[in-house]
């Protein structure tokens, strides 16, 4: 990959030129344009949405659905593309932030979790925290928000493979994968 400010050489994962400093912005880091497609009103689980065309996919890999459809609006920012992954402390959605015509991750924290005030603290903690955080090689936790009862945070979307699939490929690739937790590890 080459730098578009300098043409120099720069490692695939880099965020900015080593050289001359300026962003290197990866595809699923440009942004996505809003579509012309008129939308009709949706309701899920009581909660009025917008649906609305879905933006482009990067990844090759297509985006299950989760608890909120693609193509939704969440508060009239943010498009559901779809599911990244769901675990213990919640799901996270692939989204495009409708207001800056970026791609996004939304992480929301689940109900069961939400309710309970020293759980909330500690997601409200992990974004202070995470905000404090500036390394090319962890993701940006951008804010924080609530729909309707449900908190989520909203951060950079990053494509490509997750770890857990990186670990199935072979050998190789699991030293890839050190390698790059490492590199999340090391101070820039």
């Amino acid at each position: 990959m080459k730098c578009p400010s300098c043409s120099k050489g720069v490692p695939d994962q880099s965020r900015f030129c080593s050289s001359c400093g300026a962003p290197i912005v990866a595809l699923s880091q440009m942004p996505t344009g809003t579509s012309d497609l008129p939308s009709a009103p949706a309701v899920d689980a009581g909660v009025p949405m917008i649906a609305s065309p879905v933006g482009r996919l990067i990844s090759s890999d297509s985006i299950p659905v989760g608890g909120f459809t693609p193509g939704m609006v969440l508060a009239d920012r943010y498009r559901i593309i779809g599911l990244l992954g769901r675990g213990g402390m919640g799901e996270v959605y692939r989204a495009d932030d409708l207001k800056l015509g970026q791609p996004v991750a939304l992480k929301f924290l689940p109900k069961a979790l939400a309710d309970d005030p020293v759980r909330r603290e500690r997601f409200y903690a992990e974004v202070r925290i995470a905000r404090q955080v500036s390394h090319p090689n962890i993701c940006r936790v951008y804010d924080i928000g609530e729909l309707d009862g449900r908190h989520f945070l909203t951060m950079e979307y990053i494509d490509g493979e997750d770890l857990a699939s990186l670990l199935k490929h072979c050998q190789a690739t699991v030293r890839r994968a050190c390698s790059r937790s490492r590199q999340g590890c090391t101070p820039p």
